[in-house]
């Protein structure tokens, strides 16, 4: 556009009338008319050029309200017919007033309604409000009808299509260079309007792509054709009018038919894409159902294997009773639900009298069952949820008794020796009996007396000594003494 404004004010200068009016004796292109396509191809550039927001794009919007300006107040001069004196400012029209059908300098009413609309729709052109850069193509719409209307009234010579009388007539040049100006500018802005369903890939894009100017690109040709024809005589109107219609329908129809091949092909490359693509989602489905039961059945042995893992540490591998890690832990938490609920708790400590010596006649495997059984007899005697049998360490094992006092914890240890008597192991280095026994301690809580794990340990501890001192396959008690503290 700037260029050719360019050559438009180099034919005024130099008075060639074949770049002031495109074609001999036809409307020429004013000079303002000419300006205003410079400035508007300049704005057009900078705006798809520049950043958004930057100092040029902002001058070029400037440029773009000063070409819808001129358009203005040329259309204000048209209507009130008031010469403000701007058509001779810059170039000074030497052709007499009324020989192309308007005033003297002055762009044709449509052409002045064309800048306006043009000016507009530069000056909302990418703007970073989507709203408004839409509006850009919208209004770019009024000035391709017009240029189109001018250009068809050229080709098939009605005046009256590009001609606005008493006013001037839009030149054929200045009808191609707003039609080349709106194109340029739908095509720098593909993310709106119109453009956007042109350039997308959708069935609309394809289809506004192949038949818009399909269509009318070939009615055109078909309606100049047809009217040659009419001129050359080799038909009347009414003929020439029926294959016009004939010949639209044709074109018409091969146009469609083709598009819709088109789009078929699309739309089974569409289904194909999205049939694999359902296959694809339900292997990967039953890829991840599957991987979800293997994470299941892994979860399981994993929890499994933690349960496993946790008896391990916390029971005997031998036995199956609690083992010392356990107990310590036990016995700390009952010894705090004591306190805290000042209830009473036993414990009984016992071992397997001469024990070594069974070893020593039998063997360590006979040892390791007898270990068993005794262990099992000791378990037998804690028929509460919160009683505790446990493998003390070696031969030596312990009782466990939340809210028992003295008494209670006698009748159970000499339950449990009973039990263990009752097994009838062999022991034949037994002074005591013929069989295995066991000797034990009880430690109790009791009033007034401040106790801790350590001196509950300690007394059932010494009570078991004093029933080895006693002669074994007995228990024993000792008075636990209390602790003063200092006020």
């Amino acid at each position: 556009m700037i260029l050719v404004a360019g050559l438009v004010l180099l034919g005024w200068v130099l008075r060639i009338e074949a770049l002031e009016s495109g074609l001999p004796g036809l409307a020429t292109m004013k000079v303002n008319s000419a300006c205003a396509f410079g400035l508007a191809g300049f704005a057009l550039w900078r705006i798809h050029l520049g950043e958004p927001g930057s100092r040029s794009v902002r001058l070029a919007r400037a440029i773009a309200l000063g070409v819808a300006g001129v358009g203005v107040l040329t259309l204000f001069e048209n209507m009130t017919r008031i010469d403000l004196g701007i058509d001779q400012l810059l170039m000074p029209d030497s052709n007499p007033q009324g020989a192309h059908g308007g005033p003297q300098g002055r762009m044709s009413p449509a052409t002045a309604v064309s800048f306006i609309f043009l000016g507009l729709s530069l000056a909302c052109l990418k703007s970073l409000r989507p709203k408004v850069a839409a509006c850009a193509q919208w209004l770019a719409m009024p000035v391709l009808l017009v240029s189109v209307l001018a250009l068809v009234g050229y080709a098939y010579g009605v005046n009256s299509l590009y001609e606005v009388r008493p006013y001037a007539s839009m030149a054929v040049h200045t009808a191609g260079c707003l039609l080349i100006l709106i194109a340029s500018l739908l095509a720098a802005d593909p993310a709106h309007g119109i453009a956007n369903i042109a350039s997308s890939s959708s069935a609309g894009g394809v289809m506004v792509r192949r038949l818009l100017p399909a269509l009318c690109l070939a009615l055109f040709v078909l309606g100049r054709l047809g009217l040659a024809g009419q001129q050359a005589g080799l038909y009347d109107f009414r003929f020439g009018m029926a294959l016009m219609v004939l010949a639209s329908c044709a074109v018409s129809a091969a146009a469609v038919s083709l598009t819709a091949m088109t789009l078929r092909k699309v739309d089974l490359t569409r289904r194909r894409a999205e049939a694999q693509v359902t296959v694809l989602n339900a292997g990967l489905e039953r890829r991840v159902e599957e991987r979800t039961r293997e994470l299941a059945r892994v979860s399981a042995d994993l929890a499994a294997a933690n349960v496993a893992l946790e008896q391990l540490s916390l029971h005997d591998g031998l036995t199956g009773l609690a083992n010392r890690r356990y107990f310590d832990a036990h016995l700390a938490t009952q010894m705090a639900i004591m306190r805290r609920q000042r209830r009473g708790l036993a414990l009984v400590l016992c071992d397997i009298d001469v024990f070594k010596a069974f070893n020593d006649e039998y063997g360590h495997q006979a040892g390791d069952e007898c270990l068993k059984k005794v262990a099992a007899a000791l378990r037998s005697c804690c028929r509460r949820p919160a009683d505790m049998a446990a493998r003390y360490g070696g031969e030596e094992f312990a009782l466990i008794l939340p809210e028992t006092d003295l008494r209670g914890a006698q009748r159970i240890a000499e339950a449990a020796r009973e039990a263990v008597a009752k097994l009838r192991i062999p022991h034949g280095p037994s002074a005591m009996a013929p069989h295995v026994t066991i000797s034990g301690g009880i430690s109790a809580t009791q009033r007034k007396v401040d106790f801790t794990v350590e001196r509950l340990i300690a007394g059932a501890d010494a009570a078991l000594y004093q029933a080895k001192a006693e002669g074994r396959d007995r228990i024993a008690t000792l008075p636990v003494q209390p602790i003063y503290q200092r006020a």
